[in-house]
């Protein structure tokens, strides 16, 4: 089963990193996205998705003391995983090759922004429910 986990990373403002894809994407080029990727076999979920944020942003977090935020199936053969974690403020962003940009936003900002991945959507409204939730 291929296994992909991403990260909703908050600055102490409340913001949400996003990256923005690279025009060598070959299907969501300059769109958005959160760090992280697929997820090795036989690697845990949390360190995996350690191991992409620091690829793909350049900064150390610990998602192992962090709560999965969402988790679903994605088809019969793949499972997608959400982590919600507050960066510490000291450490700069460094983007990977993969993006070409990125960006702090708002909550409203990032569930308002057009997104093409069916992983994004899903992100978009699971907050847009939490936040009317008020959860």
């Amino acid at each position: 089963m291929k296994r992909a986990a991403k990260a909703l990373i908050r600055n102490h403002q409340g913001e949400i990193l996003v990256l923005f894809r690279s025009q060598t994407h070959p299907r969501l080029a300059h769109d958005i996205d959160l760090p992280g990727g697929e997820i090795e076999h036989r690697e845990a979920v949390e360190m995996g998705l350690a191991r992409e944020v620091v690829e793909e942003t350049g900064m150390v977090l610990d998602f192992e003391t962090h709560h999965r935020r969402l988790s679903w199936r994605s088809g019969i053969s793949r499972s997608r995983h959400l982590y919600e974690v507050v960066d510490d403020g000291v450490q700069p962003v460094k983007i990977s090759w993969e993006h070409e940009s990125y960006a702090w936003m708002s909550d409203e900002d990032f569930i308002n922004h057009p997104a093409v991945d069916e992983f994004m959507h899903r992100v978009q409204e699971w907050l847009k429910t939490t936040i009317s939730q008020g959860v």
